[in-house]
């Protein structure tokens, strides 16, 4: 004995040609949400290896979105690859290679007050801020003095500037100085380190107090594992995202009167 059951399979069909139609979209939303994550995990990881990175450079990685038709995500920095910007501070922690010329830097170069291949870095006269970053009024003042304020044709080196500074102020018990560059290979004051000073005048005579100290560009090593945690970070999440965004998607597309399942 035998029976033939038959029946109409063409809402099960339809159902089914539904569902696979949702699958690029739930991969796009899968994609998206695991790549964010990442982005979160590789910001955690920039808190740790970096001594108080600053809310700039922490907020500078940013997701470039899937979509439908591109199912592919990247995660990168907001900024290009210009002489003062996020990526390229972070970039040689990531890469092992030497660190780019900052914005100061390559005004000093350009001014020849510093060679090619030597960085400027804070010395004990520097004023930092909270990230121990120098701070931007002594940049700008020193490089005002210095006369490497040359931007669009804007010149605002000056004798008052000058010759402010070498008075001082009473008020605010501040000695008076004058910026003092020892290049580097200079044979006269060969004693110290080479950068740039201020030479401080008291009543009982002048000393030196070094702002920055100019040193040889290094190789960096490997600080930030950027690729690696990324990957990781990426791989664990996608799953459970595409489930769950398959889930929601095939819900979203069925009829109501199918109950919104298969």
């Amino acid at each position: 004995m035998q029976i033939n059951i038959t029946t109409d399979t063409s809402q099960v069909r339809a159902a089914l040609q539904k569902a696979a139609g949702q699958v690029p979209f739930a991969l796009s939303v899968a994609i998206n949400k695991s790549a964010e994550l990442a982005q979160g995990a590789v910001r955690k990881n920039m808190q740790q290896v970096f001594n108080r990175p600053t809310p700039w450079v922490l907020n500078s990685l940013r997701v470039v979105r899937s979509s439908k038709i591109n199912l592919s995500a990247r995660l990168g920095y907001k900024d290009k690859n210009s002489v003062e910007s996020a990526r390229s501070m972070v970039e040689p922690h990531v890469l092992m290679s030497k660190r780019h010329y900052k914005a100061m830097e390559a005004r000093l170069l350009s001014m020849q007050l510093i060679p090619a291949g030597w960085n400027a870095v804070p010395g004990a006269a520097a004023k930092l801020d909270k990230y121990g970053n120098m701070s931007a009024g002594q940049i700008s003042q020193l490089l005002n003095v210095l006369g490497t304020y040359t931007e669009a044709g804007y010149n605002k080196a000056n004798a008052t500037t000058v010759k402010r500074l070498a008075k001082g102020s009473v008020k605010k018990n501040t000695y008076g100085f004058v910026y003092w560059v020892n290049k580097v290979g200079s044979l006269k004051a060969r004693h110290l380190q080479p950068g740039v000073y201020q030479r401080v005048k008291t009543g009982f005579g002048s000393s030196l107090k070094p702002v920055l100290i100019f040193v040889k560009q290094v190789k960096y090593k490997r600080r930030l594992d950027f690729f690696g945690i990324a990957q990781k970070a990426f791989d664990k999440e996608f799953p459970a995202q595409f489930d769950s965004a398959f889930d929601a998607s095939v819900r979203t597309a069925m009829p109501k009167s199918q109950g919104g399942q298969l």
